[in-house]
């Protein structure tokens, strides 16, 4: 068999050459039309057959048609329990038959409208811890029919979102008015603070540049006044840190009120303000998961 092997022509990289040997013996070069280009490990193949027969090999390729059959089948008759379950009041059976249609297929938008529905009692207790990723699940995954099948049980949902809401906003209010009248006296108090901390931290500072001035030239005079002074501005230096740390205590504790008293956490009222905003805005993000 004649030896071959490809080169890469330097003039002209479109084009590719063999060596062959011709009828005398000797190597000749020959451009070889038929050599298609190929990129890493990209593999040709030709299938053979009619254009039915592809089309099914192709879908049989895609992701969608991937998902098993059974598991749609297992997914739907788990969602069939659960409603069964509900029908009959039992809605913490209903929830385990969800969980078994998810583990089936997590993309299933009936068995996220289902699991709604059985986590709020027919949309009627909204205390479930995980209510919001449920909803977040049913706008992603519910169709249009199965949103306006819930949209259908949501008067009392309605209902009890406008009465937080006004019961929020009713709260800001008093809250926000307990704010202004601390305000005041809590500025007040942090403004006599500052006077008294600087009162004791600054002659603190000037007395201890005092006595270290002093203390670098305290063998300077054989009659020792340099060190006598440097000694009594020490010492009153020593008293004035005493001091400055009580003050500064005390400025620290009243930039500390002035500071919690914008957080609605610090107070009862203020904590019972943000419960009710933070379940008017849980129920609302339910709301408008099917509300179309």
């Amino acid at each position: 068999m004649a030896e071959e092997r490809l080169i890469d022509d330097d003039l002209n990289k479109d084009k590719k050459y063999r060596i062959r040997k011709n009828a005398d013996g000797e190597d000749e070069l020959y451009v070889d039309d038929s050599v298609e280009e190929t990129f890493g490990d990209e593999v040709q193949f030709e299938v053979q057959g009619d254009e039915e027969g592809v089309q099914q090999i192709a879908e049989s390729a895609s992701p969608a048609h991937s998902a098993q059959p059974e598991a749609d089948a297992v997914c739907l008759e788990a969602v069939s329990a659960a409603k069964t379950c509900m029908e009959e009041g039992d809605y913490d059976g209903a929830l385990r038959y969800i969980d078994e249609a998810h583990n089936a297929n997590p993309y299933s938008g009936p068995a996220w409208a289902v699991k709604l529905s059985a986590q709020t009692r027919q949309l009627t207790d909204f205390s479930s811890p995980d209510l919001e990723e449920t909803a977040k699940n049913v706008a992603m995954y519910c169709s249009d029919d199965e949103k306006s099948v819930l949209a259908e049980n949501s008067a009392l949902l309605e209902k009890k979102i406008i009465e937080l809401e006004e019961r929020a906003a009713s709260l800001h209010v008093e809250v926000e008015r307990k704010k202004e009248e601390r305000r005041g006296v809590f500025l007040a108090d942090r403004k006599r603070s500052v006077l008294w901390f600087s009162l004791t931290a600054v002659p603190f500072l000037v007395c201890l540049i005092v006595a270290l001035s002093f203390a670098s030239v305290m063998f300077a005079r054989q009659d020792g006044l340099n060190m006598i002074i440097m000694i009594i501005f020490a010492c009153i230096s020593a008293l004035f840190f005493i001091s400055s740390m009580f003050t500064g205590h005390n400025l620290w504790a009243a930039m500390k009120k002035v500071s919690l008293n914008e957080q609605n956490s610090s107070t009862k009222l203020g904590r019972e303000y943000e419960s009710v905003r933070s379940q008017a805005e849980k129920l609302n993000t339910v709301l408008h998961s099917f509300k179309l």
